[in-house]
Parts: structure tokens; sequence; C-alpha cells
């Protein structure tokens, strides 16, 4: 935790990701980079009966955090998809608040 869901970048470009990524998020969020998980959703963008790869959207699942912690989040996302994948023309950030009372890791409650 925290989880990223990555879609619309070729799964190699989520590999890239992984390796500096983790790191630079869990420096922002003063946590370890094996707490967080990414992961990579196949999927296919479309617009007007074309495919469209110059989308990439990633959805992070985390607990709370205050508005500057998610302007440097995105802001490092958003540079780590553009050196991985540079046909990327948009860049779409969704953070997903999840409640510490709802999440459980092997059977551990947060």
């Amino acid at each position: 935790m925290p989880h990223i869901r990555v879609s619309g970048l070729p799964e190699m470009a989520v590999a890239t990701l992984s390796n500096n990524l983790l790191e630079a998020l869990a420096d922002i969020c003063q946590a370890k980079a094996d707490s967080f998980i990414l992961d990579s959703i196949q999927s296919s963008n479309y617009r007007h009966g074309i495919k469209a790869n110059d989308i990439a959207q990633v959805e992070v699942l985390w607990f709370p955090k205050d508005p500057e912690t998610h302007h440097r989040a995105e802001k490092a996302i958003r540079e780590a998809i553009l050196a991985a994948y540079p046909i990327a023309k948009h860049v779409i950030v969704m953070f997903r608040q999840l409640e510490p009372s709802t999440y459980y890791k092997d059977g551990q409650h947060y």
C-alpha cells in the first residue's frame, strides 16, 4: 500500500517506472518503496474508432494525504511516465482515498 494502477502504457514502460518511480513516491510519502504496489492494467484507449496510444492513466489508491503531497506525487508520476513513454501526450492521475478502517493486509487491520 499504496496501490498504483497504470493503464494505457505498454508493460515494458510500466516495468521501467518501477525502477525509479516507487523510490520517488516513497520519498514524498516518507514510506518504504517496498510498501508500494505498481499494477500494469492492459487496456486500449480509442477516439473516433481509432486506437489512441498517447493517453496514460494512473490511479493511486492510498490513505488520506494533504494537497501538497498530491501535487508532488502527481508531478513525479507525470515526469516518470513521460520519461518512460515519451509518446504520451496526456497523463491523467487520479487519487483515490482509502479508509484505514476498511483496509487489511494479510489479515491485519490498518
